[in-house]
Formats: structure tokens, sequence, C-alpha cells
């Protein structure tokens, strides 16, 4: 796993990179959005981060599982 650090750090920090990148993108989005829109921007933004967060927690079970499966021990 030394010669593959990008494998290494999603492995590790994973999880805690996915509930990140959703409150990041939930915050741009109700930040953002909320002159436009009021209120429904908030509920679009929790959509919206659910949703990425979901993706890239299902990126981050499959990276795990190819290194698992495949990567020397």
């Amino acid at each position: 796993m030394n010669d593959y650090p990008m494998l290494r750090l999603i492995v590790r920090y994973g999880s805690l990179g996915c509930i990140a990148l959703a409150v990041l993108v939930f915050a741009a989005i109700a930040w953002l959005g909320f002159s436009a829109l009021g209120g429904l921007a908030i509920v679009l933004g929790a959509l919206t981060g659910i949703v990425v967060y979901l993706l890239s927690r299902s990126y981050v079970e499959l990276v795990r599982l190819i290194t698992d499966m495949l990567l020397p021990k």
C-alpha cells in the first residue's frame, strides 16, 4: 500500500472526507442560494448534500473493496 498514497489516504480518511464534502456542498448551496430562493435553498442544499454524501461514500467503499481484494497485505 506504500506505493499508492492516494488509495491509502482514501481508505484511511474516506469517511471523514465524505462528511466534510457533503457539509461543504450544503453550506455553499444554502449560502449562495439563500438570497434568491430563501428557505428553499436550505432544502435544496440538504438534498444535494445527501446525494453527494451517498455518491462519495459509495466511491470510498469501492476503493476499500478494491484495495482489500487486489493489493497484497
